[in-house]
C-alpha cells in the first residue's frame, strides 16, 4: 500500500473528504502516490533558512561532516543537529560514523530533486 493509499484509510474512516483542489494536486502532481501533506512538510523543512543552506552545501559537497558543516555556518556542532535531525526527519538527509564524527550527506530521494531546485534558483538570480 502506498502513502496515498495508506492516508485515504485513514480519511475515509473518519468521514473526511478533500476540497475539489487538494484532490487534483494528489492526483495531477502526486499521481495518487505521494501524501500531500508529507510532500508539504518535507518542502516546509527545506524552507528554513538554515535548512536551506545544510542542503545546499550537502548538494553541492556530497558528504560532509558534522564539524565542518558547523565551522561552515559559524555554529556549535550541538545548535545544527535540530536542522540535521528535522532534515532526516523529512527524509532529506542520511548520515553515518565514521570513527567518531557523524558525516551527512543528502538522502537518495533528495538526490532525485534537490540539485535541480537549487538551479532553478541560482537561475533565477541571474535573470534579476
Amino acid at each position: 500500500m502506498n502513502e496515498r493509499e495508506v492516508e485515504n484509510e485513514a480519511l475515509a474512516e473518519v468521514g473526511d473528504n478533500r476540497p475539489e483542489g487538494y484532490e487534483r494536486v494528489e492526483s495531477e502532481l502526486l499521481n495518487d502516490a505521494l501524501d500531500l501533506d508529507r510532500e508539504a512538510e518535507r518542502l516546509k523543512a527545506m524552507g528554513e533558512p538554515t535548512r536551506f543552506t545544510l542542503l545546499y552545501l550537502l548538494s553541492r559537497e556530497g558528504q560532509i561532516e558534522s564539524g565542518e558543516l558547523a565551522s561552515a555556518l559559524d555554529r556549535r556542532q550541538n545548535d545544527l543537529y535540530h536542522h540535521l535531525n528535522t532534515l532526516e526527519d523529512a527524509g532529506l538527509v542520511g548520515k553515518f560514523r565514521n570513527g567518531k564524527t557523524r558525516v551527512y550527506e543528502l538522502s537518495p530521494l533528495a538526490e532525485t530533486f534537490v540539485p535541480q531546485l537549487f538551479e532553478a534558483v541560482n537561475e533565477r538570480s541571474e535573470a534579476v
